[in-house]
């Protein structure tokens, strides 16, 4: 019972919570981030990068973050639903029109030249993007995630591209001219993950076409899920026509425009039918697109283009997916905690409570593990110089055994990450809406709903669980002669107890040696349902050990303390755009 009397001025306010959220800095006062960093960049690098991450997220922090906000209010978010099609004297443009805060944080989230080897090193391209997606901008973070995906395969063919497709990747890469975005275009009508099903036509013309080029390969047919639809260049895949591989998908760079045709608004022969409306990512502009003669630039042999796009652009996706939900999950649950210690009810802060405590601990340990298993993951592919194996076939080439088989471990810790991250993120997310109450689900109050919304995304972008399942369970098969299923969970988890590794081992080995997990009997049924639980277990055990090895020793979370540091600031930040 409250002994307080009626007041009809309640003086109740939020200030405090909004002042100690609008004044974090997320790499400065976060010591969990600084840590992971100290933890797994070189020392030679460490200082300079320390640097660069602490005037980065000055930026991050309070000018991006504002330009965010206002890019993801429902009335900007709409305007990626909608597309002009024709300009007032009836030609076509297919022009998308989106808010001018998300433009201006794209064209300076770009100018950061994360690609660049000039200014960035893998390292610091890393730990930039994992602060950048702090600000849960996917309208913006998707097309850096296709652009990554994007120069790793130009990269790959570099010495062998035609020079068109070689100067795509100076722009993407290198910024020559600006740096410019770039998509990936797989998906068709009848499926996504069935790659090898697409049906879009790829047709060399030694003509001249109305566009004024001729001896080059054009694309006909539709795609049906084409994300980042603002970019310049899109990775495509299509069948070649008239090849020995014509069954075959190949791999493509395709310019939105022509050289000289983007001002006048005159797309490289396609066109944008309809954006579409999702239940996530709504600021980002998704459509179905009709080839209708585009002129496209061959990447690598054609008959190897399934190989390379699930191997290096599909991959580097679900790197993105990780380590961007990971991002978010720190910046989620530290505002949910600092949420609960600010609030009170029956008198006492709503954190003192037994049953949020272990919701907070929960969610805590969650996302603190999310980030050290993506920082572990991430840095496997640093440890190979950032260059993926397109398939098994390349990777069975590879005569050192020892090396072999760690590449085939970070084949499939993307993969799993992929998986697990993704199934956990809604959850932790939503748990974290409740710590707000009624609050938690109004999107004028926190950005939770939203985030919630696009972690559903997340789980089918690049692979649903069960294809990815499925092809892990096929890799393992495909490697049995070298590499056993005891011995990849043994070299997976070293550090790990015996007795964790011998009960994991067991089951994983019983699931692995099924033939196939595509005949629907009971066995097979039974399997799966252990594949889908042993899994997330799996790798929840090796993100487990990855905070175990991170030793982290840092003062928990006390939004007293915060309040008291960020009142003591000399001046305020400008943390508002000019409008």
């Amino acid at each position: 019972m409250s002994d307080q009397e009626g007041n009809r001025d309640n003086p109740y306010s939020f200030d405090d919570y909004i002042f100690v959220k609008n004044n974090f800095n997320y790499y400065r006062d976060d010591e969990f981030f600084q840590a992971l960093v100290k933890k797994y960049l070189p020392f030679n690098e460490l200082e300079k990068i320390d640097l660069e991450l602490q005037e980065l997220s000055d930026i991050v922090s309070f000018r991006f973050k504002a330009l965010a906000d206002e890019a993801t209010r429902l009335e900007n978010r709409v305007k990626c639903t909608l597309i002009q099609h024709y300009d007032a004297y009836n030609h076509r443009i297919d022009k998308i029109k989106r808010c001018s805060e998300t433009e201006t944080l794209e064209r300076e989230i770009f100018d950061l030249g994360l690609f660049d080897p000039k200014r960035n090193s893998p390292w610091s391209r890393f730990v930039k993007m994992f602060l950048l997606y702090q600000i849960g901008e996917s309208g913006v973070m998707c097309p850096i995630a296709c652009t990554h995906g994007a120069v790793e395969l130009l990269q790959k063919y570099e010495n062998e591209l035609e020079p068109e497709a070689y100067n795509i990747l100076t722009y993407l890469r290198d910024g020559i001219g600006g740096y410019k975005l770039g998509s990936q275009f797989v998906s068709e009508i009848q499926g996504g993950s069935d790659v090898p099903a697409n049906l879009v036509e790829a047709v060399f013309e030694e003509e001249e076409g109305s566009d004024g080029v001729s001896n080059c390969w054009r694309l006909y047919g539709q795609k049906y899920f084409c994300s980042a639809m603002q970019s310049d260049y899109a990775v495509v895949t299509a069948k070649p026509k008239n090849v020995s591989s014509s069954t075959r998908v190949a791999a493509f760079v395709v310019p939105a425009w022509l050289p000289g045709n983007k001002e006048k608004e005159i797309r490289n022969s396609y066109t944008i039918d309809r954006l579409k409306q999702k239940l996530g990512t709504a600021e980002l502009p998704t459509a179905e697109i009709t080839y209708n003669g585009a002129v496209a630039y061959p990447v690598g042999p054609l008959e190897k283009g399934l190989a390379d796009i699930v191997g290096i652009v599909l991959s580097l996706s679900r790197l993105h997916v990780a380590l961007g939900m990971a991002a978010g999950l720190l910046k989620v649950t530290r505002e949910a905690i600092l949420y609960s210690q600010f609030r009170t009810a029956f008198g006492v802060p709503v954190s003192s409570f037994p049953l949020m405590i272990n919701q907070i601990n929960d969610i805590n340990h969650n996302a603190m593990r999310s980030a050290a298993g993506a920082f572990k993951v991430y840095s496997e592919y640093i440890h190979f110089n950032e260059e993926l194996i397109s398939g098994i076939r390349e990777l069975q080439k590879i005569e050192d055994l020892t090396e072999r088989k760690r590449r085939f471990r970070l084949r499939e810790l993307i993969m799993l990450q992929k998986i697990v991250v993704a199934d956990d993120a809604p959850a932790i997310i939503r748990k974290a809406i409740s710590f707000f109450g009624g609050h938690g689900i109004m999107e004028d109050f926190i950005d939770f709903p939203r985030l919630h919304r696009d972690s559903l995304i997340m789980e089918l972008w690049e692979g649903p669980r069960n294809v990815l399942l499925a092809q892990i369970h096929r890799d393992f098969q495909r490697v049995a002669e070298w590499y056993s299923a005891d011995d990849f969970i043994k070299d997976l988890l070293e550090g790990v107890d015996q007795k964790t590794i011998g009960n994991l081992t067991t089951e994983f080995s019983k699931i692995i040696s099924h033939d196939t997990l595509l005949r629907n009997d009971e066995e097979t049924l039974e399997i799966c349902r252990d594949w889908e639980r042993i899994s997330n277990n799996l790798f929840h055990i090796y993100q487990d050990q990855a905070l175990i090895e991170l030793n982290y020793k840092g003062k928990p979370l006390k939004f007293s303390r915060l309040l008291r540091k960020f009142k003591k600031k000399p001046e305020e930040k400008e943390i508002l755009v000019e409008l």
